[in-house]
């Protein structure tokens, strides 16, 4: 099998949802002297939806030594960085997507989120309120790749106090809360 198909193979595992024979198939791409930032983001994608955040924050780490512009791999390492708790880090990668790429509503989001673990409440309220403003578009891309994540702040309160919300494998019920105060 030459290295187009094995990156094509591993594609086509992702994108049918068979995300942990895809990342195997993406290794096997790799190895097989595929172009190795195409295969880390999707590499990196296929891990955060398992919630594997520090592979995943490897992947992407790996794509900005080589490509430190690139917009996607710092938008996915700082929700990889914001999942793992780092989120002064987190913040730094989702700034700076969102110079290159101000339509990344979960950026916002996700960056509101990491501001309120810090205490900024200002900053993570305007990273909110920009959230709100992006179109269904941005939100189901996001939710295809990593789940069932109802509208931010039309439905965040009542998915952040659900037991079993999508948002438990990246927030922390003790961040779901600091949320739940901002937005009240």
């Amino acid at each position: 099998m030459d290295k187009a198909e094995h990156l094509r193979q591993a594609k086509i595992l992702f994108a049918s949802g068979q995300l942990k024979k895809s990342i195997a198939a993406f290794t096997r791409a790799e190895q097989s002297g595929c172009d190795t930032i195409d295969v880390w983001l999707s590499r990196g994608a296929a891990q955060m939806a398992l919630g594997k955040y520090h592979e995943a924050k490897e992947d992407f780490t790996r794509i900005l030594e080589q490509d430190a512009e690139h917009e996607r791999a710092a938008y996915y390492r700082g929700v990889a960085l914001a999942a793992l708790g780092e989120y002064e880090n987190a913040i730094k990668d989702l700034t700076s997507a969102l110079i290159k790429n101000n339509n990344r509503g979960i950026a916002h989001l996700v960056r509101g989120v990491a501001y309120a673990e810090l205490g900024q409440k200002q900053n993570a309220m305007l990273d909110i309120n920009s959230a709100s403003a992006f179109s269904d578009a941005e939100l189901t891309s996001f939710k295809n790749l990593f789940g069932d994540i109802p509208l931010p702040l039309q439905n965040t309160e009542a998915l952040l106090a659900e037991e079993n919300a999508p948002w438990n494998n990246l927030l922390s019920k003790e961040a779901a809360g600091k949320l739940l105060n901002l937005l009240q």
